[in-house]
């Protein structure tokens, strides 16, 4: 469930009027280490017609570009981050909890990617899965 607060109130959103509501859509977009422009470009192109469609009084697109190599676009993301409220030690603490999640993906793609070639190399060799590390015996 989602809530708004007015004038120190909480109530649920979809119960304010349209015209009042102010809706932030934040979007985690994992990209290329060294095209982030480009990246930002297709992500605003392919939220632009949903932002003009939802109804509302203003709708903010923040898209935070994290690389697969782990990297984050620091120009961007802190950006964003300041933009939604947070404080500049919460802007720092997020930034770094956003590091380590995308080096954390970063490592679970290598070891999938790596893990897939070994049983791909031992298929194409004949050998069923785990006899790359136990070869038949020749006699």
């Amino acid at each position: 469930m989602q809530y708004a607060r007015s004038h120190g109130q909480v109530r649920r959103a979809h119960k304010l009027n349209a015209n009042k509501r102010e809706l932030h859509l934040i979007e985690l977009w994992y990209c290329e280490d060294t095209r982030f422009g480009h990246q930002l470009e297709a992500s605003n192109k392919q939220h632009g017609s949903l932002c003009t469609r939802l109804k509302a009084k203003k709708v903010t697109l923040h898209t935070i570009l994290l690389s697969v190599g782990g990297s984050i676009c620091t120009f961007n993301t802190l950006h964003h981050l300041k933009e939604l409220g947070l404080d500049s030690q919460r802007v720092h603490k997020t930034a770094l909890k956003l590091h380590a999640r995308s080096v954390h993906y970063a490592h679970k793609l290598t070891t999938t990617r790596h893990a897939q070639e070994k049983i791909n190399c031992s298929q194409g060799l004949g050998l069923e899965q785990g006899a790359a590390s136990h070869p038949p015996d020749p006699h």
